[in-house]
C-alpha cells in the first residue's frame, strides 16, 4: 500500500494548469474544452454510439484524471443524451480514470473556474476529494459513476482483472505528451488497453507519435489519423477489431455477473445493513427488489444497536484489510454525506480515538502510523494530544480517525429502508425464508408457511443464519454474540468528544445527552440473545480496567440492566464476503488438481457457481463501514458492471477463499 503524491504544478499567464513535473499543460491554451469535445467525444463517436447501444451502461476509461476536465464534458453531454433519447435502452455510463499525481483540492477548485458551466459537477467533486490513497475510489454523480484509480497506471490497470475483459466501450489515451511522459506511453499499456476493449470498441488520442501508431497497431488496433485540433495537424483514433482471444488468469476466482432479461427481478434475503445497501444499489440501477425479513421489522438483530462507531480497521496484519477498509470506509462516508438529504439518522462525525491501552495494543497503533496514512485518515498521537481529542483524560496515547463517528444503526436502516420504499422497494417482514430451489430461469423461494415466490436473483444477506441454506453450508462462518449496554450520562461523561475505543468502546452522548453506549461482548458460535448480567459487568470491567487510573470511569453505570443483544455473523480470517454464492461440490471435481493443471498450463474452467444466487455475508463488527461498498460492489457484479475494487481484494472477498487457497496449493480441503 503506497501513499500516492499529489501534483506539483503551477499555472501559466492565461490561468492553464501547468505540470512542473512534466513541463506540460493539463489542457490547451486556446481551448481546453473545446480540444476535449473534438478529440475525445467526436473522435470515439460517443453521440452516435450512445443512440445505438443495446446495453445498459457504457464504459469509458482514461489515461490521466488531471482536471477532471473530460470527465466534466462526457458527463454533461451523457446528460444531454438522457434527455434527447430517455427511452434509450443506455441509462448509465462509468467513466474508469487513472491518475498517479492527483492535485489538491485547491488546485482543482482553481483549475475549475475556466469552466463555470461544470460549477455544480466541480462542487460535488471536490466535496467528497480526499488525500489520496493507491486504489479505487468511487464517486456517484447521478447517471454517471467515476472510479478514480490513484497511483501508477502500469501497477492499477493489471488490477481490473479478469472481469473486466473485453468490457471497455471507449478510451480517452490522454495524460501528458509521450515525449514528455515516456513512461505511461509504452507497449504495456497498449496489451492492457487491447484486453479489456470490447470488440469494436474505440480509442482516441491528442496525439499522432509514429511510437504511439505502432504499438497500439502492434496490439491490435486498427488505427487511423484525424485533423488535429488547434494548431495540431494529426491526431489518432482506433478500434479493436482483430479477434485475439484473451486469458484468464485466475479462472478459480472469476466474478460471474446475473443472466436476466430486461429488468433485474431481484430477492434479498435479510434486514440488516448489507441488507440495505445492496437494496439501495440496486434500486438505483432499476431492479425490482423484494426484501424478506424475518424479524416484524428490519434492523432487529445486529444493526439494531442505538449507538454504533463508523471507521475502518485500520491495527491488522493483513495489508489486504487495511486496504479494503480504507476503501470502504471513503466510499461509506460520501454514502453517509448523501443520506443525510434523504432521511433523518442520529450521527455524528466527531472522529474516533484509538487507545494504546496496553503493551499489545500500542505496538499496533504503533505499526499504523508506520504506512504513513494521510493526517485526514489517521493521526498518531501522546497522552496529552489525544485526551485533548477526546474531551476526558487519559492514561495513555494511541491514534485518531479525525473523519471517523457514529450513528443510529437502527434508526438509519430503518429510516432509509422506507425512503427505498418510496421508491419501489418490497418489504416482506416476518418472512423466515426455509428453501432455495433453483429454477430453469431463476430461483423459487419458500417461507415457513409453505408460501413460493419465483425471483430471478436471489441475495442472502441473512447473517448468522446464511448457514441456514444447503448452498451455504461449506462456507466457514459462525455466530457471535454480542452485548451492548447503554448507561446513562453524567457530569464528566458529557464531556467526551470523540467515539473511545479500547478493548471496547463508548460513544458520546446522544442526540437527547442522556445515554451512551458502551460493548460490546464476544461471545463466539453463540447466537442466543437473552440478557447476561455477566456480559454487562464485562462491558463496565473492560473499560475500568482499560483505562485504569481516569476517575471519570467510574461513572460507567450499568445498574439499569439497560442493554442489546445482536448476533453477528463472522469468519476466521475477520474479511467479509461478497458475490457469486459458490458450488463448493464441484469446484473440489474441478479443481482437484489445481495446483498440477497451474503448472503444467492446462485449461482450467471458470469457478463453478449456483447461477444468480449472491451473498454479502461475514460482516463481522465492521458493517457500518463495510456494507455501503459491498452493496454496492455486488449490484455492480450483479448487472456486469466495473467493479469499484481491485482484483486482488476481489479475490479476498470471495466466498470461495478459504478453499481455493488450499487447492492452489495442493493440499487437502477436507479439515475446512
Amino acid at each position: 500500500m503506497r501513499v500516492i503524491s499529489h501534483a506539483d504544478i503551477c499555472f501559466n499567464q492565461e490561468n492553464t494548469p501547468v505540470s512542473n513535473q512534466f513541463d506540460d499543460v493539463y489542457f490547451s491554451n486556446q481551448d481546453g474544452l473545446e480540444e476535449s469535445r473534438y478529440v475525445f467525444q467526436q473522435g470515439n463517436q460517443l453521440w452516435q454510439r450512445w443512440q445505438q447501444h443495446q446495453q445498459k451502461h457504457f464504459v469509458i476509461a482514461e489515461t490521466g484524471f488531471g482536471t477532471g476536465l473530460n470527465f466534466f464534458a462526457v458527463t454533461t453531454l451523457f446528460r444531454e443524451f438522457r434527455q434527447q433519447f430517455p427511452q434509450a435502452t443506455l441509462q448509465r455510463l462509468f467513466f474508469i480514470s487513472f491518475e498517479k499525481y492527483p492535485l489538491t483540492v485547491e488546485a482543482l477548485s482553481r483549475a475549475h473556474q475556466h469552466y463555470p458551466q461544470f460549477a455544480s459537477l466541480s462542487a460535488q467533486l471536490q466535496q467528497h476529494w480526499l488525500d489520496p490513497i493507491e486504489g479505487c475510489y468511487r464517486f456517484h454523480f447521478e447517471e454517471t459513476s467515476l472510479d478514480l484509480w490513484f497511483g501508477d497506471i502500469h501497477d492499477n490497470l493489471p488490477r481490473l482483472g479478469d472481469y473486466m475483459r473485453d468490457n471497455i466501450d471507449a478510451w480517452f489515451l490522454d495524460g501528458f505528451a509521450p515525449s514528455k511522459n515516456p513512461d505511461m506511453w509504452n507497449d504495456a499499456l497498449y496489451t492492457q488497453m487491447y484486453r479489456y476493449t470490447k470488440p469494436q470498441g474505440t480509442f482516441a488520442t491528442f496525439t499522432a507519435a509514429s511510437a504511439v501508431r505502432k504499438g497500439l497497431e502492434n496490439a491490435g488496433f486498427s488505427v487511423q489519423k484525424r485533423k488535429g485540433y488547434g494548431k495540431k495537424r494529426e491526431c489518432l483514433v482506433g478500434e479493436k477489431t482483430l479477434e485475439k482471444p484473451t486469458a484468464l488468469f485466475t479462472p478459480w476466482y472469476l466474478p460471474q455477473s446475473a443472466q436476466f432479461e430486461d429488468v433485474a427481478d431481484v430477492a434479498i434475503v435479510g434486514g440488516g445493513i448489507a441488507s440495505l445497501f445492496t437494496a439501495f444499489a440496486l434500486i438505483q440501477r432499476g431492479a425490482n427488489v423484494t426484501l424478506y425479513c424475518e424479524d416484524p421489522q428490519p434492523a432487529m438483530n445486529a444493526s439494531g444497536n442505538k449507538q454504533g462507531a463508523f471507521y475502518p480497521q485500520l491495527s491488522d496484519d493483513d495489508e489486504r484489510n487495511i486496504r479494503f477498509y480504507i476503501q470502504a470506509f471513503a466510499y461509506g462516508l460520501q454514502q453517509l454525506r448523501n443520506a443525510e438529504n434523504l432521511i433523518e439518522f442520529e450521527h455524528e462525525f466527531c472522529g474516533v480515538a484509538l487507545c494504546g491501552y496496553n503493551e499489545k495494543s500500542a505496538v499496533k497503533l504503533q505499526k499504523v502510523s508506520q504506512l504513513q496514512l494521510p493526517e485526514s485518515i489517521y493521526q498518531s498521537l501522546n497522552q496529552a494530544e489525544l485526551s485533548d481529542k477526546v474531551g476526558l483524560p487519559l492514561p495513555c496515547g494511541g491514534g485518531f480517525i479525525p473523519q471517523g463517528g457514529w450513528l443510529a444503526p437502527q434508526q438509519f436502516v430503518q429510516n432509509l429502508f422506507a425512503y427505498l420504499q418510496l421508491h419501489g422497494l418490497i418489504i416482506k417482514t416476518s418472512q423466515k425464508v426455509t428453501a432455495l430451489s433453483p429454477q430453469k430461469n431463476g430461483w423459487l423461494v419458500t417461507n415457513a408457511e409453505n408460501d413460493r415466490f419465483h425471483h430471478q436473483i436471489v441475495v442472502l444477506a441473512n447473517g448468522h443464519q446464511l448457514h441456514e441454506f444447503p448452498q451455504m453450508q461449506s462456507l466457514p462462518l459462525y455466530a457471535v454474540r454480542g452485548q451492548v449496554s447503554q448507561i446513562p450520562t453524567s457530569e464528566h461523561l458529557l464531556k467526551l468528544k470523540s467515539v473511545l475505543c479500547y478493548d471496547g468502546y463508548l460513544t458520546p452522548a446522544d442526540q437527547a445527552k442522556t445515554s451512551h453506549c458502551i460493548g460490546a461482548s464476544h461471545v463466539r458460535d453463540c447466537a442466543d440473545r437473552t440478557f447476561s448480567e455477566q456480559e454487562q459487568r464485562e462491558n463496565q470491567e473492560k473499560i475500568q480496567k482499560n483505562l485504569e487510573g481516569m476517575p471519570w470511569v467510574k461513572e460507567a453505570d450499568i445498574s439499569a440492566n439497560l442493554a442489546r443483544i445482536g448476533v453477528r455473523c463472522a469468519v476466521r480470517d475477520r474479511t467479509p464476503m461478497v458475490g457469486n454464492v459458490p458450488n463448493f461440490e464441484q469446484q473440489c471435481v474441478d479443481y482437484k488438481n489445481l495446483f498440477n493443471l497451474r503448472r503444467r498450463k492446462q485449461p482450467i474452467p471458470p469457478a463453478a457457481v449456483f447461477p444468480n444466487l449472491y451473498l454479502i455475508g461475514a460482516l463481522g463488527s465492521r458493517g457500518l463501514t463495510s456494507a455501503p461498498i459491498l452493496g454496492e460492489t455486488l449490484a455492480s457484479l450483479i448487472y456486469n458492471e466495473p467493479l469499484p475494487l481491485s482484483e486482488d481484494l476481489i479475490h479476498h472477498l470471495s466466498a470461495s477463499r478459504s478453499w481455493i487457497r488450499k487447492l492452489l496449493k495442493g493440499t487437502s480441503v477436507a479439515d475446512l
